[in-house]
């Protein structure tokens, strides 16, 4: 494949060379919007973008995420998310000092210990806490805040997220396009706006296709006041499940298990995520894989805009992301 240059990016938007490379660059004369889709654009068609990455000294990046259930070592998506916050913050000649908060302190609206010590020189919030407390944070913080894979309508804050109702639209319409009319969505969609997007995502998968929505199938799968994972079949079984994440697909793998049921041969499965690297439906789970390494390159370079002043507002960014393609579907006939 023919390597991508300046110009090939600027007859694709319709732009010229200068444009694209000020963007690229960081340099004045380029709308906020504007650079934000050729960025886009220059990725998408895989234009090595590092070349272009600001030269500015580093930071001290503090990261704030929940407390420590959603931080578990080898087994959280949001572990793996601060791991590449700390991989993208490290090529920036950056550092990072993670600060999980329980929600006793959330509810009490105490600072962090890192902003109380001014120890460092922006904040990226990575998934939700209660959002009184967020929008305190962000109050009372006195440094920039970026918001990874989540938003607060009104914050003020950039934001970076998946593409959550595309992503779950591409699910559902891959299996669709396999021959199942009768899916059920898995995710109890009260819990996040994340989830809820993905379920709308797959409700317009389904309206497209002329496929009635059974409210029997739309299923939860955690309690919403612990945030604990559960999860039941349904008395009449669908013949593909969408999953809204991929742990919620591994419970639903136990359960069709348990209940002497195959995947794919009797009941197909897909996911969303594609993270679960410690389980061994992670091998046979077809998914949508959320482009961590992009967000948190995409967070990190906002932030480190907003410290160095060198960016305004650009509000939320959604990434992308392809079907990983394995063995949990079967094609009806």
């Amino acid at each position: 494949m023919a390597e991508v240059k300046l110009k090939d990016i600027g007859e694709r938007i319709g732009v010229s060379t200068v444009t694209v490379s000020n963007a690229l660059s960081g340099k004045k004369g380029v709308s906020a919007e504007l650079r934000e889709h050729i960025e886009t654009v220059a990725a998408e068609m895989g234009y090595d973008l590092t070349r272009y990455q600001r030269r500015a000294p580093g930071a001290r990046i503090g990261v704030i995420s929940t407390d420590k259930r959603y931080l578990e070592i080898g087994n959280s998506f949001y572990w793996t998310m601060y791991q590449q916050v700390v991989a993208a913050a490290a090529a920036r000649q950056s550092v990072t000092m993670l600060e999980p908060i329980e929600e006793d302190r959330q509810q009490t609206e105490e600072t962090p210990r890192i902003l109380r010590e001014k120890a460092v020189d922006g904040i990226i919030i990575i998934g939700w806490l209660f959002e009184p407390y967020i929008r305190h944070l962000v109050k009372k913080a006195g440094v920039p805040v970026v918001l990874l894979d989540f938003r607060i309508r009104g914050s003020g804050c950039d934001t970076v997220m998946s593409c959550n109702y595309t992503g779950m639209y591409k699910m559902t319409r891959y299996l669709i396009e396999r021959g199942h009319r009768k899916i059920a969505f898995v995710g109890s969609t009260l819990a996040t706006e994340n989830i809820m997007d993905r379920y709308f995502g797959y409700r317009k998968a389904l309206i497209e296709a002329g496929i009635p929505l059974r409210k029997g199938w739309v299923l939860e799968d955690r309690d919403l006041l612990t945030g604990d994972m559960q999860f039941t079949l349904p008395d009449e079984m669908p013949t593909a499940f969408a999953c809204n994440c991929d742990l919620a697909a591994s419970y639903v793998f136990a359960a069709l298990e348990k209940k002497g049921l195959r995947v794919p041969e009797d009941v197909s499965v897909v996911g969303y995520d594609d993270y679960l690297l410690d389980l061994d439906v992670a091998a046979r789970l077809t998914t949508y894989h959320v482009d961590m390494k992009r967000m948190a390159e995409m967070a990190v370079d906002r932030l480190m805009g907003k410290i160095y002043g060198e960016e305004t507002h650009y509000g939320t960014r959604y990434i992308d992301g392809p079907i990983v393609e394995r063995s949990s579907v079967r094609r009806l006939q």
